[in-house]
């Protein structure tokens, strides 16, 4: 494998080599402003999402929408990332979602705000024209208008390009005339426009439309009875006949599906960031109720079972972060290189995320699998009161759920991501038949007995890329022509990226926060126990796909990649659930 050091990382590049932790952007980098912006919304929930609390987690919570969405307009929450000609604050895609990780913990609002800044905004700033982006941005980023996106139906939902919903060209009038269905429309109880994709009469491929209520022909479902997220609204949205101006398809006609990709790449990572500022949440919860608790004459954090808990969900917060901001930099040196290069900035607003969407699958299959993690052994620590519906981390609970299926269910994400690497290799954006074939005459390194340091843990990493890699190759060689039908060898693999990319980007951080004092107490201890968990994974993963291949798995050598030296793990979780219990939750960055 290829372990130069890169100053310019391509997306999907850390299977194939080593990348410098001078690459990487850490939450202990934040600025001055992105800390100011990130405390601005913390009062923002502390003083009007706290006190309201149980009326915004019920359907009581729509008649405050529109108050609280003008206020969160106030505060500048809806503009970042859009051009100051259109109303909006000029800033970079790290900090979009450093505050995605903020506002996503006003609970079912969180979801409200991040809808109208990520898929509500940016179908319009990526494709819009220039009357399109004056005519509505500045609505936007105010609340004037609020959106929401429309692609699911009833009978297309991974297979998006399966919809029915039709626009056909009255050639009299001028305009579109659209009719069909969508479902699970986040937003729509109180959306002024309607970002609906829709084919136009026989088209193979979809199309974009910009549809205002106002239009006529929109009628709405009632509000869905969810398990979760009951503040936010959720609704079907009917269109019959409704007349659309030329002037509002968005973008070229039958771009609409490449689009609506493209734009789930944003919501992907930021969903990622979303449901990684909600599960520091969720362990603030856990640890205030285990200090408060008493049980046989102490607080439950003294316990083992506990402090195990504790200790396990910081190791995977600062993982969830590590990867989060890593990718969220890449993506933004990918936008600076493209502008640089002479392309124009919307275009590589949406290209710079496109490059790295192999990290935002990851990242979102990842983040909102260790926030449910998260979010139910917190509840465990709080015993019979988390039960309770009274209980704040029975809101979390029920709420956490969703976030596996929404932006591509966590299933259709593990397949694109391997998907995406292997369509890189055949454009040759990425040499991976080269790395294949030098992982193929790779040996494990050996892994030093003595204490698991950052020399060590990188070696680890490049054990479990060449396996990773091995394996890739051969799956690719058996199911050349097949690989689409064996989803689960494909998922496998997905597993083992994920680990590889999120064990990596936490002793990225680790190295290059080296000369901290938390390093030592902190970092490395996270960076040992993930260590553990991408090899214990791993191994179940590359188990898998070994038999399904109808071979032994120490036919390649599996577990010579494996190997671990003996270290306290015990000790390492009661380590870091000892410092975060002295600092009342995650501190790296509340």
């Amino acid at each position: 494998m290829n372990t130069q050091k890169q100053t310019q990382v391509k997306g999907g590049s850390f299977i194939l080599e080593s990348h410098s932790s001078a690459t990487t952007f850490t939450p202990e980098e934040f600025s001055e402003e992105q800390v100011m912006l990130r405390q601005s919304v913390t009062d923002f929930i502390q003083k009007e999402i706290e006190p309201n609390y149980a009326e915004l987690d019920s359907a009581k919570a729509h008649q405050y929408a529109d108050g609280l969405m003008k206020k969160v307009a106030d505060l500048g929450f809806l503009s970042l990332g859009v051009e100051e000609q259109y109303g909006g604050y000029e800033a970079d895609f790290t900090t979009q979602v450093a505050l995605t990780e903020m506002t996503a913990q006003a609970y079912s609002f969180g979801l409200t705000i991040g809808v109208q800044t990520s898929i509500g905004i940016a179908p319009i700033l990526f494709y819009g024209n220039e009357e399109q982006k004056q005519k509505y941005l500045p609505g936007l980023v105010s609340a004037e208008i609020k959106s929401c996106y429309c692609l699911t139906e009833p009978q297309s939902g991974s297979d998006a390009n399966a919809a029915r919903t039709k626009a056909v060209w009255d050639e009299s009038k001028q305009q579109y005339m659209l009719n069909g269905q969508k479902m699970w429309i986040t937003n729509s109880g109180y959306a002024d426009i309607f970002i609906v994709f829709a084919k136009i009469e026989d088209d193979d491929l979809l199309s974009a439309f910009i549809v205002e209520k106002a239009f006529g022909g929109i009628t709405l479902g009632e509000e869905e009875k969810k398990m979760g997220i009951k503040g936010s609204s959720t609704r079907q949205v009917f269109f019959n006949d409704v007349p659309i101006p030329a002037e509002n398809l968005l973008g070229e006609r039958q771009r609409g599906f490449k689009m609506a990709l493209e734009v789930l790449n944003t919501g992907r990572i930021k969903m990622g960031a979303s449901v990684m500022g909600i599960a520091k949440r969720a362990i603030k919860h856990g640890i205030d109720y285990a200090a408060e608790r008493k049980q046989f004459g102490q607080s439950l954090n003294q316990f083992g079972a506990i402090q195990h808990k504790i200790g396990q969900m910081g190791a995977l917060i600062y993982a969830m972060e590590s990867m989060t901001y890593r990718a969220s930099n890449d993506i933004d040196q990918k936008f600076d290189e493209l502008i640089a290069d002479g392309l124009e900035e919307a275009k590589a607003k949406y290209l710079s995320v496109a490059d790295f969407a192999v990290e935002c699958s990851l990242i979102k299959v990842y983040n909102t699998e260790a926030f449910d993690f998260i979010v139910d052994e917190s509840l465990q620590i709080h015993g019979g009161m988390g039960f309770s519906s009274e209980s704040k981390i029975e809101t979390l609970y029920r709420d956490s759920r969703v976030n596996r299926i929404y932006e591509g269910t966590n299933e259709i994400n593990r397949m694109l991501s391997v998907d995406m690497i292997f369509r890189k290799a055949m454009k040759g954006e990425l040499d991976l038949m080269t790395a294949v074939q030098q992982a193929m005459a790779q040996k494990p390194h050996e892994i030093s007995a003595n204490k698991l340091i950052i020399p060590e843990l990188y070696k680890v990493v490049e054990n479990l890329k060449v396996l990773m890699l091995q394996l890739a190759g051969q799956v690719a060689e058996k199911f050349a022509t097949t690989l689409s039908d064996e989803q689960e060898v494909t998922m496998a693999l997905s597993d083992m990226m994920m680990q590889i990319y999120a064990l990596e980007s936490a002793i990225m951080r680790a190295e290059k926060n080296k000369d901290d004092k938390m390093t030592i107490s902190f970092r490395i201890p996270a960076c040992q126990i993930l260590a553990f968990d991408a090899v214990r994974k791993c191994r179940i993963a590359a188990e898998e796909i070994c038999l399904t291949l109808s071979k032994e798995p120490n036919t390649y050598d599996v577990y010579g990649f494996l190997n671990l030296p003996v270290f306290p793990l015990k000790d390492l979780r009661r380590e870091l659930a000892q410092v975060m219990i002295s600092n009342e939750g995650y501190f790296f960055s509340k």
